[in-house]
Parts: structure tokens; C-alpha cells; sequence
């Protein structure tokens, strides 16, 4: 929980370390009607590859003080183990993911280069991961696992609070800290070896609901427009 605070916790000190005076300087347009391309990071706490999250998004000023906020992130790789025997079969994993967040933010001040903020949406998620076994070639016994399959599918809302400071008007940094709540559909499907009594496919499914806590994030905005 404290790394999870690590980033917004910096972003702040940071600006406070360039100047909370400078800080609060008039941006010199307001924000109305202002569209940018928004990318994230997040998991940052955790660095390495299999922890990180990245995404690409856009944000629109509806008003001043509300932004329209999105993000979506699509993240896949594939593993190939060889086998030392040449009859049998290699084994393989797969997973690809993709998840969409759309949202809402409404900052205390207008028209200041700092501006914390609150805001919150709903999130979509899928995933895959398949698993392949190695077999032998030719006649492999019945009723052995060929292939595993987890699908998930998720809904959720998240609620999230930050800091965003512009460094420029057509450039911003945000850390932000998320608190989710979601519902998780997982369906595992086994499939087996082909032969006499063997049924298939074998599959499983449940449910979960989940307070997830403590995800920090950083969100680097471009207003293009």
C-alpha cells in the first residue's frame, strides 16, 4: 500500500520542490474545448515485465473544470518451450489482454498550471491464456490435457483522485492514485486427448467481485488541438 502512493506522492512534491507559486501561475489559455492523447503507466511500484501496464487515450475539456477522459491498453506475448525429445511436441503459452476506461474528471482550480483533482468511470477488461501441452506426435494417450484455456471477462467502476500539472499549455503530467470495484467472469476450458470415454470439453466457470486498492498510475497528456 505505501509504494502504491508513491507516484502521486512524488508528482506533488515535485511541484512543490519547482515553486507552488510558480505553480499557480494563470495558465495562459483557459481549458475549454481543449483535446489531447493521453499515455499511461501504471504498476510502477512493481517494476518489471510482468507487472507493468501502459495505455493510450484521449481527454477533452468539456468545461473549465471537467475533462472527458479515456484510456485503453492492449498488451500480448507468446512462449515457445522446445522439447528434448524429438516425438513430442513443443509446448506453448499465449495471453493477450485489452481493457477500456472512460471517465470524468472535475479539478479544484481553473485555470492553474496545478490542478488536483477527482473523478471516476467505468472499466471494461479481457483476457486470454492458453496453454498448450507437449505431446507425443504420434498416439498420444487419451484423455491427456492437449490445451487449458482461461478467459476473463471484467466490469467495473473506478474512482480516482490526482495531481495534474502543466508544464506548457499543450503538455501535462498526472499521478494518480485508482480505487476499482469490479465484477469478474473467468470460464476455464479443458481440452482433452481424444479416445474411448474421454468427455470434452471440460470447462468451469465462476464469478468474483473485487475491491481492488493502491494502484498508482501516471498519465502524460499532449493537447494537440
Amino acid at each position: 500500500m505505501r509504494k502504491s502512493v508513491f507516484l502521486p506522492t512524488a508528482m506533488a512534491f515535485l511541484v512543490l520542490f519547482t515553486g507552488l507559486s510558480s505553480a499557480q501561475e494563470t495558465s495562459a489559455k483557459s481549458h475549454k474545448g481543449d483535446k489531447g492523447i493521453s499515455f499511461s503507466v501504471s504498476g510502477l511500484s512493481y517494476v518489471g515485465l510482468g507487472q507493468f501496464e501502459g495505455g493510450i487515450g484521449g481527454k477533452y475539456w468539456i468545461s473549465n473544470k471537467l475533462a472527458l477522459t479515456s484510456s485503453m491498453g492492449i498488451s500480448a506475448y507468446k512462449k515457445t518451450s522446445t522439447s528434448s525429445y524429438s516425438n513430442y511436441s513443443d509446448s506453448k503459452r499465449t495471453y493477450s489482454r485489452f481493457s477500456l476506461f472512460v471517465g470524468v474528471e472535475d479539478h479544484f482550480f481553473v485555470n492553474k498550471r496545478l490542478s488536483p483533482y477527482f473523478g471516476g468511470g467505468i472499466d471494461f477488461g479481457f483476457s486470454s491464456l492458453v496453454d498448450y501441452a507437449g505431446l507425443q506426435r504420434d498416439n498420444p494417450t487419451p484423455g491427456r490435457t492437449k490445451k487449458d484455456k482461461t478467459t476473463t471477462n471484467t466490469f467495473g467502476i473506478r474512482g480516482l483522485c490526482g495531481i495534474e500539472y502543466f508544464f506548457a499549455d499543450w503538455v501535462s503530467l498526472a499521478g494518480q492514485y485508482r480505487i476499482s470495484y469490479f465484477y469478474e467472469k473467468t470460464i476455464m476450458r479443458k481440452t482433452l486427448v481424444e479416445g474411448p470415454g474421454v468427455i470434452q470439453p471440460r470447462e468451469r466457470k465462476h464469478t468474483a467481485t473485487t475491491l481492488g486498492l493502491g494502484t498508482s498510475s501516471l498519465v502524460v497528456t499532449f493537447y494537440v488541438w
